[in-house]
């Protein structure tokens, strides 16, 4: 008996330390996928994103591993998502949709995209997701490190919203060197961490260095400690359970003004969402089994993590899906069970309450630095080997035409 308490708190602590690690890898890139794609609506939006990406952390680490079968998976907001939905905002602005509207589609576009993960589980596609060819996976995550690249490019280089990566990127005139220099440290830091040491996540050290620096710069420039109009830093999201409350039900009290034909328009998007998600938590399951022995159900989990979108989307959170990062610390700080993932949502929510007022001080520069090093990480690089023989050149034609 003693020995059954003994083994069952050990799992205990084991799961608050894991989903303790897994919270800070998490969430810094959660709120920065979260500004990525209301950013893209206008700067007025960045605190609202950041609201976004908090609640879907939340949402998404409380009600996903309650249901999912697979030990230690940490869900979270992740880059494909980010990838799809800022495209899908970005081309909202363009036809003139109203912003209002682009947040309530916003909404809508995850909540249709969890149903349909829903509807793949119960079909039991999960069982053949994971044997979708090797080049279309490769080309997949390689096109949305791309677009998650691109779409830093003018965030990091401090230049106005709606500016395309290329314009940015050929106009230095336009370039704020206060938001370059912090991107550059954030990005260096989180690059170099892992080689010095594995007990602080790289994430997290690299947006102290990044926090650091701005406030270094502000020394010499008292405007950038105005948080007011200042379009270098996130700015007001509100850390109080009333704005939180105002977050989940405000936006459905407009829902009723979507047309149906604005809801079919998105069902594509919706669709191809849903399986990016998909296959990002079983890639992260196929590897999370190979480490750790186990065997998970993939239709349970898509079950799961159906329902934790949908949850996110009521919420006002942004998608996500099961994260290799986190999970992957999540397991070396001593994750044991479906509980760690929990620990995880519940550490986000009471981080959010906490440190509200301190999160709209980070840096955009910061979180763009923090997402061009993601973006290259998802690249395939691995496949130019591909080029070597001509029994697998059709292999990289798959992976381009997919990219």
């Amino acid at each position: 008996m003693e020995l059954a308490i003994k083994f069952r708190n050990d799992k205990l602590v084991g799961d608050f330390w894991g989903g303790t690690a897994a919270m800070l890898v998490a969430l810094p890139s959660a709120i920065a996928f979260g500004v990525t794609i209301y950013a893209a609506i206008g700067p007025a939006y960045a605190g609202l994103g950041a609201l976004a990406g908090i609640l879907g952390a939340t949402a998404l680490g409380l009600v996903s591993p309650a249901l999912g079968g697979t030990n230690r998976l940490i869900t979270a907001p992740c880059a494909p998502a980010a990838a799809v939905l800022s495209a899908f905002a970005i081309e909202l602005v363009h036809s003139g949709v109203a912003p209002a509207s682009i947040v309530l589609m916003l909404t809508a576009l995850g909540l249709v995209s969890g149903l349909v993960q829903l509807m793949l589980g119960f079909m039991g596609i999960g069982s053949l997701i994971k044997y979708i060819p090797f080049p279309v996976v490769s080309g997949y995550l390689t096109g949305v490190g791309l677009i998650i690249i691109g779409s830093q490019i003018p965030k990091f280089l401090g230049v106005a919203s709606g500016t395309t990566w290329w314009r940015a990127l050929i106009s230095p005139e336009l370039w704020r060197w206060e938001s370059a220099l912090v991107g550059a440290v954030t990005a260096a830091v989180m690059i170099i961490a892992p080689l010095v040491t594995r007990v602080v996540p790289a994430a997290i050290l690299g947006l102290l260095a990044g926090i650091v620096t701005y406030f270094g710069i502000a020394t010499t420039d008292e405007a950038l400690l105005v948080m007011q109009g200042n379009k270098l830093i996130i700015g007001p999201l509100g850390g109080t359970a009333a704005s939180m409350l105002d977050a989940i039900t405000g936006r459905w009290q407009e829902i009723g003004e979507l047309k149906l034909s604005q809801i079919g328009g998105l069902l594509g998007t919706a669709f191809t969402l849903a399986v990016l998600l998909s296959i990002d938590t079983l890639k992260t399951a196929v590897v999370l089994d190979a480490l750790t022995r186990g065997r998970h159900d993939s239709n349970r989990e898509l079950i799961a993590q159906g329902l934790g979108n949908v949850a996110s989307a009521c919420a006002g959170g942004m998608p996500g899906a099961g994260q290799m990062g986190a999970t992957l610390v999540n397991l070396a700080s001593g994750g044991q069970t479906r509980a760690s993932g929990v620990v995880e949502g519940v550490l986000a929510l009471i981080a959010f309450l906490a440190l509200g007022s301190f999160i709209a001080w980070i840096p955009v520069g910061a979180l763009a630095g923090i997402l061009i090093v993601v973006g290259f990480r998802m690249i395939d690089r691995q496949s130019l080997h591909l080029l070597e023989s001509p029994w697998t050149m059709l292999d990289f034609i798959v992976i381009v035409a997919v990219v």
